[in-house]
């Protein structure tokens, strides 16, 4: 248990300096305990190591009668602890619902920010603590706060932990579904990458920009998905009509990076879809030539049966997917291109 903070400030001199027995009661939900230091006029304000008060303690832990008797002893609501987290924070952040409840109807700040500029909504979105985050969003919890570290809002954090509730809750209320992150991801990208096939559902149905590419490297969606070979958004996207070869800050395209990764069933899917085989990146790289490169064998028979150029060289040096099999020893690959009479 934290040692007291001697040097906090009391709100009325009448007021004791509790002791840990207090916070304890107040953790641990003990209400006669606490009723009786009320009794006895304790501080109910005082604060314990790293910025700790009862009614976050009680907050924290779910204990309804402590929090509403504490509220009623004049407890402060928006107070916070050394990482800026309020009892409404915590309220969220633990799914206390009831909590949450009487923290909302005493009117307490539902917007306060942790020192990461995570706000309550915030944190329930990512915890999928779907009931907080119904209760915040009624209550009128700004629904596109974002976190200071890295600009993401409530909606890009419960897109990138698969949270389908939460996703569908905020997109139902308004919030912004092309939100970007520090590096430009929207949460379609961030659900796309993640391989969140539900969350891409509801995003691409509530409108989302298909081909919103990420700032910091021009990939899309379609690309994010295709790069970790998350076959069901690939599929999704695709049927949504995406720019199939919409290319990165280096012309790289969903075929090729699915290639360069081995996708065996993304490099299928996107052929049949009538991306450009012979698509090249910025050394002139095909998807056929880096699969080579890579010993993907299944998808180098798979370019070539769908009529890639066998032999389109990089202009860097002038080597084919042939050379840069041979050169790195990849046999299979090898020898699917002499029987495809590649040069």
């Amino acid at each position: 248990m934290p040692v007291v903070n001697q040097n906090t400030s009391e709100s009325h001199p009448d007021t004791f300096f509790p002791d840990q027995t207090f916070y304890r009661a107040c953790i641990n939900g003990d209400l006669d305990q606490v009723e009786r230091f009320l009794a006895e006029g304790v501080n109910v304000n005082a604060v314990m190591t790293y910025g700790f008060t009862a009614l976050m303690l009680a907050s924290k832990n779910g204990n309804k009668a402590i929090v509403e008797r504490l509220i009623n002893a004049g407890a402060n609501l928006d107070a916070a602890c050394s990482t800026g987290a309020t009892a409404l924070f915590f309220a969220a952040q633990e799914n206390n619902i009831d909590c949450l409840k009487l923290l909302i109807s005493a009117g307490a700040d539902l917007n306060a920010r942790a020192k990461d500029g995570v706000t309550p909504l915030f944190t329930a979105a990512q915890k999928n603590n779907t009931e907080c985050v119904k209760l915040l969003i009624n209550a009128g919890a700004d629904l596109n706060a974002a976190r200071i570290t890295d600009s993401a809002t409530p909606l890009l954090a419960a897109a990138a932990k698969g949270n389908i509730d939460c996703v569908k809750l905020l997109i139902n209320a308004g919030a912004d579904i092309e939100a970007r992150t520090e590096d430009g991801a929207t949460p379609l990208f961030i659900a796309a990458q993640k391989n969140n096939t539900e969350c891409v559902k509801l995003l691409i149905n509530a409108g989302a920009d298909l081909n919103a590419a990420r700032i910091t490297d021009g990939a899309t969606p379609l690309l994010a998905a295709a790069a970790k070979g998350n076959i069901d958004c690939v599929k999704l996207l695709i049927n949504a009509v995406i720019d199939l070869n919409a290319r990165t800050k280096n012309s790289v395209t969903p075929l090729y990076v699915a290639a360069q990764e081995g996708h065996t069933d993304c490099v299928e899917l996107l052929i049949n879809a009538g991306a450009d085989l012979n698509a090249r990146n910025k050394n002139s790289a095909t998807p056929l030539y880096i699969a080579a490169q890579e010993g993907h064998t299944d998808c180098v028979e798979l370019l070539i049966n769908a009529g890639a150029d066998l032999n389109a060289a990089r202009t860097s040096d002038g080597a084919t997917p042939l050379s840069i099999a041979v050169a790195m020893g990849n046999t299979d690959c090898v020898e699917a291109l002499i029987r495809a009479e590649a040069k």
